[in-house]
Formats: structure tokens, C-alpha cells, sequence
């Protein structure tokens, strides 16, 4: 009697598990299906008399230090927050003098600290069983469950970079390195994102950015330590973001990113060195840049670092237009076939600084982005062929179930 109820209860578990299966790969399947198909249009190079220079009316006494990605404990650890509480989180931001440190999890905003004048809620968005095809989402709104686990097409990253921007102030694509989740040729169609993670332990950015900068996309960088476990000191303070901004309230911020005025920063990244001492160079060896002003067509780059040990002048395709070694001041005359200008800065030690671009325009502020659409009749021609399929499939079911009812 007991063995038969036992079979039993064990049938009726393997039957709602196989339905629950069903029902989840049957909403993933329709997911991938109703992707609207989008116009890429040929990126060019930023072009036109004008030179934008996002520090132009900086001030080097409003530099403020944040970090918008790092994860803390949350559904049961699954989602790998391992150690991180969130009291242990404010511990370490807070020691090493952080201006804004956010709490970004898994699908989740953390309201931790939303009774603070700074806080901007943020969260990682995505699953990726296979790659790591994540967004940053920082001023979100609510958390969007969708997204496709698996592979995902142009169309497909190029739709949740959309619908993620409806409800966040910036989708960010997060690590594009990591397990290859961004191509370095997606970055040349890719649009609708006005920031880029170009600084991350799991995966920098560099050549997609400049490969998104090369097609006239204008996209500004950031850096974050996207932590998993903050109690180990190799995680914690190595990336962040720079910005220039006086107030930090929400909307301070956000114009600040949205104008390119931060830069990002990797900060001594060393190994096995005690969280101490790690304490000790943050307060006394973090440098900060002080000009960065074009004066006609020369770009002029000044920190408060004893001197800069090296300058890379980068342009078009990531090329280096201009090497210095040893300065106080780097100077670089932009040439009329230099279609943006960034700069990258080794300030002390091991210690750099990634600057936004300067970027060519026909305007003196820049205009609008390259924008993919929604390729409207492609679209709906890949729903009719879908429809079709579906309806043959069903045919085909039905078929069978009838000859098999004749013979029997």
C-alpha cells in the first residue's frame, strides 16, 4: 500500500515538473520567436568642424567616487552574492571613502539605503545560461523578467538594450568580454545605450568601445568593481567611476554621465594585498584629473599626480595617435582627420585613468545617435512564416493522432 502511494505521489511530481518544464520552454520559445527583426544602419566616423569636449566646464574640486555594480546576498546565494551582506558592503565602500556605492543584484533592486539623499536603484539584468549577454540597468524603475538565456541574435541584444531603456535611465552593457556576451563587431550596430561598462575585473571594454566610437556611436565609459563577495580584498576597489558633479542627487548624476563628464578609474590592481593597505593608498594615492581642456585645436591633459607616467592618445579604430612618457602636462593637437580623441592615462604606479572622448560634430553639442529600428515588413513576414510552421505542426499532430485512431 505505502510503495503505491509512494509511485504515485512520484508520478504526479514528475508529471507537474515535466509541465512546469514545458510551460517555461514554451515561454522562452515564444520569447525568441516574437523578436522584431531591426534596420541596421552603416555606422560612419564622427565627422563635422566641431569639437565636443565633455570636461570643458568641469570643476576639479567636484570629482565624486562611484561604483554602481556590486551584488550582495540574494535568492538563497543561487545568484552568487556569496558573503555579501549588505552591512559589510557599506563597511568596505565606506573605509575606502567612496562618495556612492550601489548595490546592483540579479534581477532584484536593492532598496538598501533609499532613505539616502544619493540613492539610484540599479540592477544586473540577465540570465545567460551560456554567455554572459548582462545590463547594468542603473535608475530603474521596476525589474524587466524578460530576456533570452540562450544565444542571442543582433536583433535579440539590440531589443533588450530598448525595452531595458524604457525603464531604466541607462541600460548599460555590462562585462561585453565576458564568455563573449558582446561581440566587438556588435558594437558597431548596436544603439540605444548612452553608456558602455568599459572597466570590470570580469571582462574590460576598450576595443568595444572603440569599435562603437569608430562607427559614430557616442558612448561614454564606466568603471565598476562588480563584486560578488566584498570581503575578499581583491574584488573590492579596483574599478569605479569618476564623475564631476556638485550635487549628488539622482538627476545630478545621471547628467553628468549622459553629458561624458567622469572618467574611469583602475585603481592598483594588485593581489593578496591587505585590505588595509589597499584602505591606506585610496586616501592618500588616489590622484585626480584636474584639466582637460581643448584651447583651439590642442587638447591639454593636467592631474594632481606628481607627473603623468604615461599618456596614450588614442583615435579611429583604436589607433595610439600620440605615446608621452613622463609629463605634468599632455598635449595633443587634434588633426582635422581625427574623428574622436580619447585618452588614457597611467597616473601612478599601476593606477589609470580611461577619459570619454572628444568627438567631431557638424553642431557645437552633439546631435542625435545612429539608431537601429524595427524593421517593420521583415518583421511581420518572420510572424506569417512562424504562424504557418505552427499551423502545419498542429496539422501534422492532429494527422497522426487520427490514422493511428483508424487502425486501431
Amino acid at each position: 500500500m505505502y510503495k503505491k502511494i509512494k509511485n504515485k505521489v512520484l508520478r504526479s511530481l514528475l508529471i507537474v515538473l515535466t509541465i512546469l518544464f514545458g510551460l517555461l520552454i514554451g515561454y522562452w520559445l515564444v520569447v525568441y520567436l516574437i523578436t522584431p527583426r531591426y534596420q541596421f544602419r552603416e555606422g560612419r566616423p564622427f565627422k563635422g568642424e566641431y569639437l565636443y569636449n565633455p570636461y570643458q566646464n568641469m570643476n576639479p574640486d567636484q570629482w565624486k567616487q562611484y561604483n554602481f555594480h556590486c551584488h550582495s546576498r540574494k535568492h538563497f546565494g543561487i545568484t552568487n552574492g556569496r558573503l555579501s551582506k549588505e552591512k559589510d558592503i557599506d563597511s568596505v565602500y565606506q573605509a575606502l571613502g567612496y562618495d556612492h556605492y550601489g548595490i546592483s543584484d540579479y534581477m532584484h533592486i536593492n532598496t538598501h539605503g533609499n532613505d539616502r539623499h544619493d540613492y539610484i536603484p540599479a540592477y544586473e539584468h540577465g540570465y545567460g545560461f551560456f554567455r554572459k549577454t548582462h545590463q547594468l540597468c542603473i535608475g530603474a524603475e521596476k525589474v524587466l523578467w524578460m530576456d533570452y538565456p540562450f544565444m542571442q541574435s543582433l536583433d535579440m541584444k539590440q531589443h533588450m538594450l530598448n525595452v531595458l531603456g524604457e525603464h531604466s535611465r541607462f541600460a548599460i552593457p555590462a562585462h561585453a568580454s565576458f564568455t563573449n556576451g558582446y561581440k566587438v563587431s556588435d558594437m558597431h550596430y548596436l544603439s540605444g545605450y548612452r553608456l558602455l561598462e568599459v572597466g570590470n575585473p570580469y571582462g574590460t571594454a576598450f576595443e568595444h568601445w572603440d569599435a562603437a566610437l569608430s562607427t559614430g556611436h557616442l558612448v561614454y565609459g564606466i568603471g565598476n568593481d562588480d563584486t560578488h563577495n566584498v570581503l575578499n580584498p581583491n574584488e573590492s576597489g579596483r574599478f569605479f567611476t569618476m564623475i564631476n558633479t556638485a550635487e549628488m542627487a539622482a538627476d545630478s548624476v545621471y547628467a553628468a554621465l549622459d553629458r561624458g563628464c567622469a572618467y574611469t578609474v583602475e585603481f592598483h590592481p594588485h593581489y593578496n594585498e591587505p585590505f588595509e593597505d589597499k584602505v591606506e593608498k585610496m586616501h592618500t594615492e588616489l590622484y585626480h584629473l584636474t584639466r582637460c581642456e581643448l584651447v583651439g585645436d590642442s587638447l591639454i591633459i593636467e592631474t594632481d599626480a606628481p607627473s603623468i607616467q604615461t599618456t596614450d592618445f588614442i583615435g579611429q579604430d583604436g589607433k595610439i595617435l600620440k605615446h608621452l612618457d613622463r609629463c605634468q602636462q599632455a598635449v595633443y593637437v587634434i588633426r582635422p582627420e581625427d574623428t574622436y580623441v580619447r585618452v588614457k592615462l597611467r597616473v601612478h604606479n599601476m593606477t589609470y585613468f580611461y577619459l570619454n572622448p572628444i568627438t567631431r560634430h557638424n553642431t557645437p553639442e552633439p546631435t542625435g545617435q545612429i539608431t537601429a529600428t524595427i524593421n517593420t515588413t521583415q518583421t511581420i513576414m518572420f510572424y506569417i512564416v512562424y504562424v504557418i510552421v505552427i499551423i502545419l505542426c498542429f496539422y501534422r499532430v492532429i494527422h497522426n493522432a487520427r490514422l493511428k485512431k483508424d487502425k486501431d
